[in-house]
């Protein structure tokens, strides 16, 4: 992420930070992409810069490949280590409940990535040098801390661009889902199948004015008058009734609160229900805790 003989090359890495985090869209193929298109830029500026220096210092105006072959070979290495960074924003995402230990891992892996990042750049330009027919040997001693230094900043960009991508994405993700699912909740449809003997009825839950345990059957009582067998058992309706706000009074009953027109309490404390059909239905106060907040 920064030019290898370059003490201000930190630069780039915050535009990596921005550029990611401010793309909540990105996937992870993106955020390699952008790392990597970033690299070569951080490279190619730096063996400008670097070229000048040489100028002035050495009185070599013209000797760009040198700087070019030391960005190269930093830039291979970073770049073949990237993978190896994004493990680092793994640890971070998911040892957030083991703070102590995910900062020990990532230590770790950070001084493997500076350890195999000096090792390669030098070994790169050893190479380099010896195919070109010049007699050349890293400075592993006086360079090894000094790239270590840029190392840090390299690696915590780089990590923070894939953990702020990878968040941002399980955050859309996670959204996405709870708004598909808000969606199909309040899509659904306000029906009701009854399956009466070979007959299934189309029923609006509305209209239902109390169901009830009948044997091996659950009777519907609608609003028009009709009612329904249906061979299942009351727990069992109840649990498919609850959605519609069909609540459970008596053990052998369930009621519609929306048609519930009076409350009459009793000593014991039981109730008794008045339905806006003129019916009476009997409440056990085990249940009562299911229609307290409609009697206020």
């Amino acid at each position: 992420m920064r030019g290898r003989d370059e003490a201000d090359s930190a630069r780039p890495s915050g535009k990596l930070v921005r550029t990611s985090s401010g793309d909540a869209g990105l996937s992870t193929a993106a955020v390699y992409a952008i790392v990597i298109i970033l690299i070569t830029i951080s490279c190619v500026v730096n063996v400008f810069s670097n070229g000048r220096d040489i100028a002035w210092r050495l009185a070599a105006p013209h000797n760009l490949w040198e700087p070019a072959l030391w960005e190269l070979t930093s830039g291979i290495v970073v770049v073949a280590l990237v993978p190896l960074v994004r493990f680092g924003a793994i640890l971070i995402r998911t040892g957030a409940d083991r703070p102590f230990r995910s900062a020990l891992a990532i230590a770790a892996l950070f001084l493997t990535f500076s350890a195999l990042h000096i090792a390669g750049m030098g070994l790169l330009r050893e190479l380099a040098y010896r195919i070109a027919g010049w007699a050349y040997s890293f400075p592993w001693a006086h360079q090894a801390l000094y790239e270590m230094r840029k190392d840090v900043f390299s690696f915590a960009a780089i990590t923070v661009a894939f953990w702020l991508a990878e968040r941002t994405a399980a955050t859309a993700i996670q959204t996405d889902q709870t708004e598909k699912e808000a969606a199909r909740t309040s899509d659904a449809p306000a029906e009701l199948w009854l399956r009466d003997g070979r007959l299934s009825i189309l029923a609006n839950p509305d209209e239902i004015i109390w169901v009830a345990s009948a044997g091996n059957y659950v009777e519907f009582r609608l609003a028009d008058g009709r009612t329904h067998l249906i061979r299942t058992t009351l727990q069992a309706e109840a649990a498919r009734l609850a959605k519609f706000g069909i609540v459970r009074v008596h053990r052998s009953r369930l009621v519609n609160p929306r048609r519930i027109v009076a409350l009459e309490w009793r000593a014991s404390g039981d109730f008794e229900i008045r339905l806006d059909t003129g019916e009476t239905v009997a409440g056990s106060r085990r249940f009562k805790a299911a229609v307290m907040a409609m009697a206020g």
